[in-house]
């Protein structure tokens, strides 16, 4: 996969000096989000609990059309809340045809989380991925929160992502030479995996009515002196009338190591007008540090959501979940009131959601 990305990227680079000339200079427009949550837990560790939690991103976004019919752009996504010195979030170039698909240089995330298909969600917490950790304390568990063959984060890389073909299929592949590397601050020797690649191949189509989608993703990376890094994961969401019912699997193999586990997640939801509802359900499983044999990190969520679309930009969402978090001091996973070092409980989370 790897050749096939720099065999992909030399022709976007020979048809860019082969006398292409832009009509009009590049001229950065201005987008970018705002939520502000606020929520009460109510968990072992912390009892009860009023938090206050927010995420802003302003983006700097702009493209030109070449003579040729190549399209090239730049995405500068800023920080707006401190991010302990990483003020800017991705920061990339792009340049894109309609014939042969788009190709991304930059800080990004990669396909395996670009183009991939878990369990659908309304909610403000969220099911695949979800922010559970900004108002419940994780007593250490290293499982899994998303099923995503993603570990290659948003550190410098290069993207290859097809055109739409015959109208439903579409490939993806990423390139990152450090995961720690963002924001072209140079690899690490020894603590990052390195050339670690990835593709996706997604399905996208309406077949009799009902909407499909359905994705299979991979990823490998090395790391000196320590475990490789191989990732997998599937996906498939089903839509007719407003509803969607979807999930997925993910498998992180990293011989032996406190990471190696796998997740899967299984959703439903349901939008009519500007209502949406959702329920959905995750579980992952890791080996902890202790690697101890039948003991196993573990990590649960639920959440039972609603949406409500009050303009255009603008959207409410409100949630209640229940979460919890176990070390692998515990011979039974997820096991709510046993012996190990664990914290579980109730969140319920309130939002307003702005985009621009």
């Amino acid at each position: 996969m790897k050749k096939i990305l720099f065999g992909t990227t030399a022709l976007v680079a020979a048809g860019l000096v082969t006398s292409a000339h832009a009509a009009e200079k590049i001229k950065l427009g201005v987008s970018g989000y705002m939520w502000q949550e606020v929520g009460v837990a109510d968990s072992r560790t912390g009892q009860t609990t009023v938090n206050l939690v927010s995420n802003t991103e302003v983006h700097f976004k702009g493209s030109t059309t070449l003579d040729n019919g190549l399209e090239i752009g730049a995405d500068i996504q800023l920080e707006g809340n401190s991010q302990a010195g990483d003020q800017i979030d991705e920061s990339y170039a792009w340049i894109s045809s309609k014939t042969w698909g788009k190709l991304q240089l930059g800080t990004e995330n990669g396909v395996g989380d670009l183009i991939t298909t878990h369990a659908p969600a309304v909610g403000p917490m969220g099911i695949d991925g979800s922010n559970a950790t900004y108002w419940m304390t994780n007593t250490g568990s290293s499982a899994p929160t998303s099923i995503d063959a993603s570990e290659s984060g948003d550190n410098e890389k290069i993207t290859y992502i097809s055109p739409k073909l015959g109208g439903m299929f579409q490939a993806g592949v990423s390139y990152t030479p450090s995961t720690d590397a963002e924001d072209g601050k140079g690899p690490s020797a020894n603590t990052a995996l390195h050339n670690v690649v990835e593709g996706t191949l997604l399905l996208d189509t309406d077949i009799a009515g009902f909407g499909v989608r359905s994705s299979v993703s991979a990823l490998h990376g090395s790391n000196q002196g320590a475990n490789n890094m191989n990732s997998y994961s599937a996906g498939l969401s089903v839509s007719y009338a407003g509803f969607t019912v979807g999930g997925g699997y993910g498998r992180k193999i990293n011989k032996g190591a406190a990471t190696d586990g796998s997740a899967y997640n299984l959703g439903v939801a349901y939008a009519t007008g500007p209502y949406g509802v959702s329920l959905g359900y995750h579980v992952g499983t890791a080996n902890g540090a202790n690697g101890d044999a039948g003991r196993e990190d573990g990590f649960l969520a639920t959440e039972l959501a609603m949406s409500y679309k009050i303009s255009d930009g603008v959207d409410f969402k409100s949630g209640v979940s229940y979460v919890q978090f176990e070390q692998d001091t515990e011979t039974t996973p997820l096991n709510p009131g046993g012996a190990g070092y664990e914290n579980d409980g109730w969140i319920w989370i309130n939002g307003i959601y702005l985009s621009f």
